[in-house]
């Protein structure tokens, strides 16, 4: 969970190197030789430059170099950095990369060695005045959106919103809006989750990411809590399938919004050291549209819903999820197209991380070490309409043992070693991943 850290457009950052390019540039310049000049009088012309420097960065969002980001209005850290300028352009992103090899490489399990580019983000906002503010994220993904081995990569508006910031309670914001849920959907860059990859619950029973087009209203009831409601258009219900809703995100693309979606979100947090949240979503998925074979179209809709929460010392960090999913006219589905959906999907994972870099490094170390465990459990088809029958291997467990390494807030090495168990006896081979990611 994001604490929710509004940034100060008064703060100015010392900038050394910018200062001593002030004095050169004053030096070879002044009409008043260095040398005639009182020191007094050439000392004050720097501070003014180095000042101004400041503050012009400040307003192009350009952080300290030792300056841990952080979330504002509900956004990821790099996600809000254009809440933190005076005026004008905000520029960010994120970046990550890893290489997956399995443990067992057979023809059984079909298993190889791959590697991916996965993403690269650009974070561009403008702050057109103190209450009216854009804000958008454009993603690349898997390197090129040429076709390689057969498969493609994507260009994409994860994001683009307007946001009236009217008062603490209530804001307005609109646009190709993230969808309030879990943990990642809102903060995915990489150095604030574990791991190479978002938990597997947060990317099949939470599609995240998920991003539809709507508006609503977001923020603070008290210090310690926030909320944030919208009203989206539905998933797309044709494109279901047997692992769930995925396949229906509309992503902002000519969307179909003959049924609409209705998302909430309410956040309690103390101070970043422990908070819980839940959300929930319902919406039709229909959209009065023919589905398969159907010679009349069916009522179809799902809902979502889930819990989190965090515990957080000095060097241990504790984060738990539990998620619901349901489909009402799946078996309609079924008897249109003959294909299986789930009617309800449901899971939980736990993830705890340690801090031992002042057991390694000694005390007062900046490079943060953190080995880290996660175990998940999830059903995909845990109820499956009457006449159908599940799929075991839908039924999974993963347990993931990892470490990462921050030689600097923003910028984290990721390995884990991947064991994977389902209900079925199709052969699933265990993983280990090497990668890394950074975000500005």
């Amino acid at each position: 969970m994001t604490t929710m850290t509004i940034l100060s457009p008064g703060v100015r950052r010392r900038t050394p190197m910018l200062a001593l390019l002030a004095a050169f540039v004053l030096t070879c310049f002044s009409p008043v030789s260095p040398a005639t000049a009182a020191d007094g009088d050439v000392q004050d012309q720097i501070d003014v430059l180095a000042e101004e420097i400041a503050r012009l960065r400040e307003e192009m969002a350009i952080p300290g170099t030792d300056e841990e980001l952080r979330g504002a209005y509900g956004m990821g850290p790099a996600a809000s950095k254009v809440y933190g300028v005076s005026q004008g352009i905000s520029i960010g992103g994120y970046g990550e990369f890893y290489f997956a090899s399995p443990i067992e490489e057979t023809d059984e399990t079909g298993a190889v060695n791959t590697a991916d580019f996965y993403r690269f983000i650009a974070y561009f906002g403008y702050k057109f005045t103190d209450d009216i503010i854009m804000n958008t994220e454009l993603e690349f993904e898997h390197g090129t959106t040429g076709t390689v081995n057969g498969r493609s990569g994507s260009v994409s508006v994860e994001f683009a919103y307007l946001d009236f910031l009217l008062n603490e309670r209530f804001n307005v914001r609109a646009g190709n809006l993230l969808l309030p849920v879990g943990f990642v959907n809102v903060m995915h860059e990489p150095p604030f989750y574990r791991g190479n990859f978002r938990p597997e619950i947060e990317r099949r029973i939470i599609p995240s990411t998920w991003r539809e087009l709507g508006a609503g209203a977001h923020g603070r009831l008290s210090d310690n809590v926030d909320y944030t409601a919208y009203l989206v258009n539905g998933l797309q219900g044709a494109e279901f399938g047997s692992k769930g809703v995925r396949g229906g995100r509309q992503k902002g693309n000519r969307a179909l919004w003959e049924d609409i979606a209705g998302v909430v979100q309410v956040r309690y947090d103390q101070d970043g050291r422990y908070g819980v949240a839940a959300s929930g979503y319902y919406g039709g998925a229909d959209h009065n549209q023919l589905i398969g074979d159907a010679t009349d179209s069916f009522d179809l809709t799902n809902w979502i819903a889930e819990a989190h929460g965090y515990l957080r010392g000095a060097n241990f960090d504790v984060r738990a999820l539990f998620a619901m999913s349901g489909i009402d006219g799946a078996d309609d589905f079924l008897t249109a197209t003959g294909s299986v959906i789930p009617e309800r999907q449901i899971g939980w994972y736990v993830d705890v991380a340690y801090d031992i870099s002042d057991v390694v490094l000694g005390p007062g170390a900046t490079t943060r070490i953190s080995p880290w465990v996660r175990y998940e459990d999830f059903d995909l088809q845990d109820e499956v309409p009457d006449g159908a029958t599940a799929d075991p291997s839908r039924a999974e467990q993963l347990l993931t043992l990892g470490l990462d390494v921050k030689p600097h807030p923003n910028v984290v090495l990721k390995g884990e070693y991947v064991h994977k168990s389902h209900d079925s006896d199709a052969a699933r081979s265990d993983e280990v991943r090497v990668g890394a990611g950074f975000v500005f």
